[in-house]
């Protein structure tokens, strides 16, 4: 090791979904590919050995949930969190409004609040055993294990800037305005209206029942934390506003795939979806990836409703399945897995059909490819609306 380069202790946290979990892994790859600095990531225990591999050191912790036997409800990694969602009617034709009420509601609620706890007791046996020089941390409020602990601290930004900027020259976050100005008039009631994605009275009574002083004026996050704020969003999709940002860093994308590697679509792909693709007598010979997103695609009607629509057409489709995968059934022209290596499938594909969550939008956006967004909730309208006033995608309505 030269004398110029320190050697850094890192934990790495998110909120148990993939989007989360994957975008802060993103955003300390430049340290990992470094190699001498110790990158401990915490993970909720249903998500063992999927970071080991990418060089990370995992550090696991419980969320063990019982039925009304007692007995210990086992869901695949990141699928407790989509449940939530699912049950909190965060899915669904509802409007933007609607599903602001909705995520608020919800990120106040029992559910949410009950993960949090869990995840600060982690968080504090992992900071006192790992002695972190720094902390990254991707999810909506800082626990205060972190913010009560005197380590610096990164914020990963998972979701699409827009979404937590707050300027009022630029369009609500989550509402999927356009830029221009042209519902201007309902800004500010839809401004008040995400007021709880900053302040939250019920995740500051929690933050008080676990032993901390609450947080001033009941912030999700203190002011005077954290000290950087890294995002991604193409430049191309940027606002000026959010570029000015001071102690905001744009890493574009997350999840790079760097190592040019691309799976081999046909030792992927079955030798009869092949065969299709190769004569060219039934298809097209357009090949689409489809992917609604590791909590999108528990919305089983939703994902029956595509599998219905795009089964119609001359084209073939690589299906992200997700969790619930054995659920349904895809057409002739699909073939699918529950989860997909997606950055070594996104360059070989001629569209990609996305919810709009910000990973798949970069990464998509990386590559070229153009993309059709069928937006759920939340910084899926934001990069819906983007993609399509810059004429750089399309942006449908996934319910109609």
């Amino acid at each position: 090791m030269s004398s110029q380069q320190q050697s850094l202790t890192v934990l790495i946290s998110a909120t148990p979904g993939w989007g989360h979990i994957n975008a802060a892994a993103g955003a300390v790859s430049g340290l990992l590919k470094a190699g001498h600095h110790r990158l401990v990531y915490l993970l909720e225990e249903s998500f063992a050995g999927k970071l080991a591999p990418l060089g990370f050191e995992e550090l696991l912790y419980s969320n063990a949930e019982v039925d009304a036997q007692g007995k210990k409800v086992t869901r695949s990694a990141g699928e407790k969190q989509a449940d939530d969602l699912l049950v909190s009617r965060m899915f669904g034709p509802d409007s933007p409004e609607e599903k602001m009420r909705t995520m608020v509601a919800y990120l106040d609620g029992p559910l949410r609040l009950a993960d949090i706890a869990v995840l600060d007791q982690a968080l504090k046996r992992a900071i006192s055993s790992v002695a972190p020089d720094v902390i990254f941390y991707d999810g909506n409020a800082c626990p205060p294990a972190i913010h009560y602990s005197g380590v610096p601290w990164v914020r990963v930004l998972s979701n699409a800037p827009l979404m937590y900027a707050q300027d009022e020259s630029l369009p609500p976050g989550a509402s999927g305005y356009p830029s221009n100005g042209a519902n201007k008039a309902e800004w500010a009631a839809f401004n008040e209206l995400r007021r709880g994605l900053f302040y939250g009275r019920p995740l500051n009574d929690k933050i008080e029942e676990l032993g901390y002083e609450r947080y001033p004026g009941d912030a999700r996050s203190p002011a005077d934390s954290p000290m950087l704020t890294v995002y991604a969003t193409p430049e191309e999709l940027n606002y000026e506003p959010i570029r000015r940002i001071a102690g905001w860093f744009n890493l574009e994308v997350f999840n790079k795939n760097e190592s040019r590697e691309l799976i081999d679509l046909q030792k992927l792909l079955p030798e009869e979806f092949l065969r299709d693709r190769s004569s060219g007598e039934k298809y097209s010979g357009k090949l689409i990836y489809v992917s609604m997103g590791s909590l999108g695609s528990v919305d089983l009607q939703l994902m029956k409703r595509l599998v219905e629509v795009l089964g119609a057409t001359r084209h073939q489709y690589i299906f992200s399945k997700g969790a619930k995968a054995e659920q349904y059934e895809l057409a002739a022209n699909m073939w699918g897995d529950r989860f997909l290596p997606q950055t070594s499938i996104i360059p070989q594909v001629d569209l990609v059909i996305t919810h709009g969550g910000n990973n798949s939008v970069t990464e998509t956006f990386a590559h070229g490819v153009p993309m059709i967004v069928l937006p759920n909730f939340a910084d899926q309208f934001d990069n819906a609306q983007r993609l399509a006033e810059t004429g750089l995608g399309a942006r449908l309505d996934p319910y109609r």
